[in-house]
């Protein structure tokens, strides 16, 4: 289960890089007009920045999205399809996990397609926008774990027509934050006591996206939505399938007994 789960997680990068090759990106200009019509006709990025705005803050901030995520992530994944203790929630778990990546990664990113504010002023033309954000992020550039330099190499990829190690844009909605929304259901599920450690990291993780200028923040709002509404549908209808199997397995002992 690791492995396979690892090996989708890699040709999800595969398939995000062919996305754009149809009709290239065209909603970005769309979901920043909702993400600010609902952040009260300001783009959150400043809000944000207007009790942030820090080098120490950003790379703080860059550590944890471009090493902690993938430790807590994966870690937990591992966790999960390995440990005893978590062996009821295994199948289910699992399950969450490719259904988020299909149905958001893939389904929802292709049909939406936006490349997100690190990249709005190459899709739009509209420099200024973002421009302040993306004038601060490169404050870091050169540093270890630098969004602005990843953000380079990824628009280097695209614009070359190459792939890569991670590459492919889509910020629509957010994989980052729709991971860590499954390891928070599963985990408060397991632990009330981890819980509201897991929900805090998650909220955190939803404003660095937006800090770091990779996702509108619509994009984790629905991400958290819909992941949400995939572990419920699968936490009521699993024993629903467990019933039926298991009625089905009485009934044919029943007749095997019968003919016997």
């Amino acid at each position: 289960m690791v492995t396979a789960s690892l090996l989708f997680s890699s040709m999800f990068s595969t398939i995000k890089t062919g996305f754009p090759l149809g009709d290239g990106f065209q909603f970005d200009v769309a979901q920043a007009n909702i993400d600010k019509a609902i952040h009260f006709g300001v783009d959150p990025w400043r809000y944000l920045y207007a009790f942030a705005e820090n080098v120490w803050v950003l790379r703080l901030i860059e550590l944890n999205y471009n090493v902690f995520w993938f430790i807590f992530t994966y870690f937990t994944l591992y966790w999960v399809v390995t440990s005893p203790r978590t062996s009821p929630l295994r199948v289910r778990y699992v399950l969450t996990w490719f259904l988020s990546w299909i149905i958001i990664g893939s389904v929802m990113a292709s049909t939406w397609l936006s490349a997100g504010p690190a990249f709005y002023g190459f899709v739009t033309g509209d420099t200024a926008r973002f421009g302040e954000q993306m004038a601060f992020l490169a404050s870091t550039a050169g540093e270890p774990n630098s969004a602005f330099n990843f953000q380079a190499y990824l628009w280097h990829l695209y614009d070359s027509g190459q792939t890569g190690i991670g590459s492919g844009i889509s910020a629509f909605p957010s994989m980052h934050v729709g991971v860590v929304t499954v390891n928070a259901l599963f985990i408060s599920e397991m632990s009330r006591r981890l819980a509201p450690y897991v929900w805090v990291y998650l909220a955190f993780t939803m404003m660095s996206s937006v800090y770091l200028g990779w996702h509108y923040a619509i994009d984790g709002y629905v991400s958290v939505i819909t992941v949400t509404a995939i572990y419920w549908a699968l936490r009521k209808l699993m024993p629903e399938f467990a019933r039926l199997r298991w009625r089905a397995s009485g009934q044919a002992a029943e007749g095997v007994v019968q003919n016997s």
